[in-house]
């Protein structure tokens, strides 16, 4: 063709296998339905094709002459227009809705054809009156049942060609929606064997409702069980073990009841492979073909034999955990898997209306409706654009629209939650995971939106009559401006660049970069009150859980001994200081006349036993006295003299003062007993249990104890200060580096996640510590608790100060790292 040659849109009552092209020639127009079904084309001219355009909105003979001379500035006669008509139904080129047109009724009746003289009369009333009074000839052959289609016949269709509702776009049954396939065997055979043997089995249906309410039944009842089995097995069985078991269970028997039904209805089996389902997910699959001679019901079957399969297998679940939980723990555990995965998939995929899975396949089939979502998308925008719908059941399908909007956003933000609960406290990229999620939640959200677009624009497309309603009639240059593509808004092109500029400039403005991880909190001071003295509590002043000034009296064991110990030896103490004073006071002026005076008493004594010495000794002589007395006064002049000595040494003595080291040895006794009755004391002193610092009591009841005995050493309360508390952050291993000591920290708790608490760096740790979400280092932060509002053990997220950088470098820094590491690393 050539390049004046355009693809245009359908008009209405044609099959949708067919293409339809413009060709303009100088000033000649005409047309070409191409068939690449049957490798045909079909020529129309320029009146032909505006007429099929039309007759959406043309229900009588006089509407549509009316319009045609309205656009061609001519009249045409009605047998013209049957004619037309005629050679459309002779050529097979009318579908099953040109029969409820007024118009083209007569032309779809089984049997019609050009030689048998239908074309005669000359008007539509004429024509229609002889339909009806013909009768059907006596022996005519019946029409022929549809037979199997024609191995090897072509199955190639225009992406923009509208399939029979229940084949349109789904998966195995429109031709457009291939996959590659890892191919097994060829399952024609395979299912031409299977089906007489299991054929039988399709009137236990009638019993699937009361398998399915008796599962229903039991599930609802043990719920709680149900899910407390479900969550344990989860967490004991990996993803990859989940995916294999739904693919040969609830995969393989679906796909295998959808072959069995397609064989029953003759419809062609490909080869059984494996596929990849949204690029990566593997599931079995087998394509079926030549579905366009299904009937409605035989469509509707192709969809609700995997929905009853997947109830049946839920069903089945359900009952095999019931009876096998306690007894047979494997078998409990494959029927609790296949209750789960069933479950799961009827609610999320399969049964589930609003997405493209066999439970909006069975409704589109069931309302006979192959576009349902773009009708239904479209009477949802002319509701919210407030212009009249030509949908019948506007609400419904308003509704309709409006819950799949809701559905395919909802499932955006929960990939997005969980992209970047995954990338944000596992992987810990930091900032670079917050690109990265607010980037695929845009994607994702642009790629839904046009999504929902492109689903509308194919409906508006097939809507032929919305087409001619906005034509510029009469005027020959309607076509072109019908054809030509509106402008694009200049304001647009510059705000496109502008973003752009912008964007750049952005990314060059400096960012504050913090180094972030999750924490917990401890006290900066924690003590555990005891004491070394056991006894009786007499005394407590609170019962725990206060906070509590520092030196304030919590508790008071009993002390009488201990303060009698103290009274006796300040006694003692008192008796020692006054020999010490005594001491210190010699010589005394007393003591040294006493001494003299005795020393002259001996001395005058001493002189005159020695006077008498000589005189006694000249009446020895004589013989006066006998030498026994001689003796005795010479003996008694000796000890004068030596009382003489004495009296001396001990003046001497006296007036040389109390000696050094008796006052020292005197003061050494005074020292002991001071020192025995400080410990005495201090015992006593610590008999009463007082707060050491400003803080909290974490011990509750302690009242309970009054008047009960404490062992030695035995705790009574734990306290920590409430002042300050330190926070201990786990800052991964890469961002380590950006922390020092003295940074500000930003601590935000979970319990008051709307509230920011600040400190500084107190230390950093020297080793690397390996956790779960990987390695990391601890930051231990000293944060401000003068309102006592954070608790020991409380948890969340803490940023660390890490300077200032550009927003480029702030966002990539796991790139940079990666470059700097991994990369530098394979360099030679």
């Amino acid at each position: 063709m050539s390049d004046q040659t355009k693809l245009v849109a359908l008009p209405a009552y044609l099959p949708r296998r067919l293409q339809a092209f413009r060709i303009v020639r100088g000033d000649k127009t005409s047309y070409v339905l191409r068939d690449k079904l049957a490798d045909k084309t079909h020529d129309l001219e320029q009146w032909q094709f505006f007429v099929l355009e039309v007759l959406p909105g043309c229900e009588t003979a006089e509407k549509l002459l009316s319009v045609f001379a309205d656009r061609f500035g001519r009249e045409i006669s009605e047998h013209e227009v049957m004619t037309f008509f005629a050679q459309l139904a002779d050529q097979k080129l009318l579908d099953d809705e040109a029969a409820k047109h007024p118009l083209l009724k007569p032309f779809t009746r089984q049997g019609y054809a050009l030689e048998q003289g239908l074309i005669k009369p000359k008007s539509f009333e004429e024509l229609a009156v002889k339909l009806a009074n013909q009768a059907p000839r006596p022996g005519a052959p019946a029409p022929a049942p549809a037979g199997p289609p024609t191995p090897g016949a072509p199955d190639e269709l225009p992406e923009d060609a509208v399939l029979p509702a229940g084949i349109n776009e789904a998966d195995s049954l429109d031709p457009r929606q291939t996959r590659q396939l890892f191919k097994f065997f060829a399952m024609q055979p395979v299912a031409a064997a299977l089906l007489p043997i299991v054929e039988p089995l399709k009137y236990a249906i009638y019993l699937l409702p009361l398998l399915a309410l008796a599962a229903l039944f039991l599930a609802l009842k043990n719920a709680s069980i149900l899910w407390s089995d479900i969550t344990s097995l989860r967490s004991a069985t990996t993803l990859a073990v989940h995916a294999l078991f739904s693919l040969v269970t609830i995969n393989l028997a679906v796909v295998v009841t959808q072959s069995l039904v397609a064989q029953k209805f003759r419809a062609s089996l490909g080869d059984f492979g494996l596929g990849l389902r949204f690029g990566f997910f593997p599931r079995f699959m087998v394509p079926i073909r030549h579905t366009m001679q299904l009937a409605r019901r035989e469509r509707m079957w192709m969809h609700a034999g995997p929905l009853l399969t997947r109830v049946l297998l839920f069903s089945i679940g359900v009952l095999v955990w019931y009876n096998a939980r306690g007894r047979f723990e494997g078998l409990a555990n494959i029927g609790l898997g296949l209750t789960f995965l069933c479950a799961v998939n009827l609610l999320v995929e399969g049964g589930n209306p609003l997405v493209k899975g066999n439970g909006y396949h069975l409704l589109a089939a069931f309302v006979d409706e192959p576009q349902l979502r773009g009708k239904a998308y479209r009477a949802f925008l002319d509701r919210v654009r407030g212009g009249a719908s030509t949908e019948r059941g506007q609400a419904l399908l308003a509704t309709f629209a409006l819950a799949s909007f809701i559905y395919a956003y909802l499932v955006v933000l929960l990939i997005v939650y969980v992209s970047g609960h995954f990338l944000l406290k596992e992987m810990r990229l930091g900032g670079a995971a917050l690109i990265v999620v607010v980037g695929l939640g845009v994607f994702l959200t642009v790629r839904t939106t046009r999504r929902f677009k492109m689903i509308t624009r194919a409906y508006e497309r097939s809507q032929q009559f919305e087409r001619w309603r906005k034509r510029a009639l009469p005027a020959e240059a309607g076509e072109a401006v019908q054809s030509a593509e509106a402008p694009q808004s200049r304001t647009w092109y510059y705000m496109k660049r502008a973003l752009i500029v912008t964007f750049i400039l952005m990314l060059f403005l400096p960012y504050p970069y913090d180094a972030g991880g999750d924490f917990e909190i401890f006290p900066a001071e924690r003590q555990v009150i005891t004491t070394d003295v056991g006894g009786v509590i007499e005394q407590i002043n609170y019962d725990g859980g206060e906070r509590v000034a520092k030196g304030a009296v919590i508790a008071r064991v009993a002390s009488t001994d201990l303060k009698a110990q103290i009274s006796v030896f300040d006694a003692r103490i008192s008796a020692q200081k006054a020999v010490i004073a005594d001491l210190k006071s010699r010589p005394r002026k007393e003591e040294v006349a006493v001494a003299q005076s005795d020393l002259e008493t001996a001395r005058q004594r001493a002189r005159f036993s020695g006077e008498r010495v000589p005189r006694l000794e000249r009446m020895f002589k004589e013989r006066t006295i006998s030498f026994e007395e001689l003796d005795t006064a010479r003996k008694e002049a000796e000890v004068d003299r030596g009382e003489v000595a004495q009296r001396e040494a001990a003046l001497a003595l006296v007036k040389s003062g109390t000696p050094p080291d008796r006052v020292a040895a005197e003061e050494a006794t005074l020292a002991a007993l001071v020192q025995q009755r400080a410990e005495v004391e201090g015992r006593a002193g610590r008999t009463v249990m007082t707060m050491p610092f400003d803080g909290t009591i974490l011990s509750l009841h302690l009242k309970d104890r009054l008047n009960s005995v404490l062992d030695k050493g035995a705790p009574f309360a734990t306290v920590e200060s409430s002042g300050r508390m330190t926070v201990e952050v786990d800052v991964p291993e890469g961002e380590i580096g950006y922390v020092k000591v003295g940074a500000r920290v930003r601590v935000r708790p979970n319990a008051f996640n709307d509230r920011t608490f600040e400190g500084k760096v107190d230390r950093i740790d020297t080793k690397v510590t390996t956790q779960p979400i990987g390695r990391v280092v601890k930051v231990t932060a000293v944060v401000d608790n003068t309102s006592g509002e954070l608790k020991s053990g409380m948890t969340g997220y803490s940023k660390v100060d890490a300077g200032t950088m550009p927003v480029w470098q702030a966002f990539s820094q796991a790139v940079i790292r990666f470059v700097n590491v991994q990369v530098w690393s394979w360099l030679p």
